[in-house]
């Protein structure tokens, strides 16, 4: 038996105790659950078979969104809800949020409520809308600018020409003119927590050092990554998770969360097709 085959409760019996995260990965074969805790990656298993196009988690809750509907985890696996096709799902402050062939409703008590209308949504994070004609705002599904938008998460917005970071402090409302440039060039992922920022374009990952200022902020430093793959997501919990589209799992903790005292970037394959995304509850 190799190391990599024992689970994370058994490795930790042989030294000090470590938090426990359950990452999610969604691909074309279904959902893979993945133990992580300290910078060891350790068993995964498949959990639920479907074709997932997006995934997303919070307050103790993973959504899945598939061609045929939206599913959210319960004590017994993965539920449907009713939704119908969905392209992306996403959670703000009020809950779970949806969107699919022209529509974005909210899940409240078991049913969806609709907010608008917006067509080919790639993402859902928050309080913004990423979709092919640009990026709008919920609750109302106001359009505040851009275009070609692939993600968004906090006040950012990764598009086909740019990196952008919302500034509601200046000038109108929805105006262009609210984003300002981060980064150049054809960004696919960003990623944040409040206190982590991270974004992905076809050469890397990169980290933002330093994001308490105002104003453009330049201080991107690439990731040390294990693999030369494409991030197609970023999650966060305990440390910080990506998944590539090849479906390698990679996991960044501090050194002194790690039981060897060496963090950084590890890497475990995963042996799963057309990967869209990865989540933690």
């Amino acid at each position: 038996m190799s190391d990599d085959d024992i689970s994370l409760s058994e490795k930790r019996m042989y030294g000090q105790t470590r938090p426990e995260t359950h990452a999610y990965v969604a691909s074309g074969l279904g959902v893979t659950r993945v133990e992580t805790a300290g910078g060891q990656i350790g068993r995964f298993s498949l959990v639920h078979r479907c074709s997932a196009r997006a995934v997303a988690g919070a307050n103790g809750e993973i959504a899945v969104a598939t061609a045929e509907s939206v599913l959210v985890s319960t004590d017994d696996g993965f539920a449907a809800t009713g939704f119908g096709p969905a392209t992306a799902v996403g959670y703000d402050a009020d809950g779970l949020v949806a969107a699919g062939e022209g529509r974005v409703a909210r899940y409240d008590d078991g049913e969806w409520w609709e907010m608008g209308a917006v067509d080919d949504v790639r993402a859902l994070s928050d309080d913004l809308v990423a979709a092919a004609d640009g990026v709008y705002g919920l609750p109302g599904c106001a359009y505040l600018g851009l275009h070609d938008a692939a993600d968004v998460a906090g006040p950012y917005a990764a598009t086909a020409d740019g990196l952008y970071r919302r500034d509601a402090q200046e000038g109108t409302v929805g105006a262009r003119e609210n984003w300002l440039p981060v980064r150049s060039g054809a960004h696919y992922v960003v990623a944040s927590d409040g206190r982590r920022v991270h974004t992905a374009d076809a050469d890397g990952l990169y980290e933002l050092a330093d994001h308490g200022g105002a104003g453009p902020e330049p201080n991107w430093q690439p990731c040390d990554l294990p693999v030369r793959e494409r991030v197609v997501d970023v999650a966060y919990g305990a440390d910080t998770y990506a998944i590539t589209e090849d479906g390698t799992f990679l996991v960044d903790t501090a050194d002194d969360a790690t039981a060897d005292g060496r963090g950084g970037w590890r890497a475990r394959s995963l042996g799963v097709p057309e990967v869209v995304g990865v989540a933690v509850a």
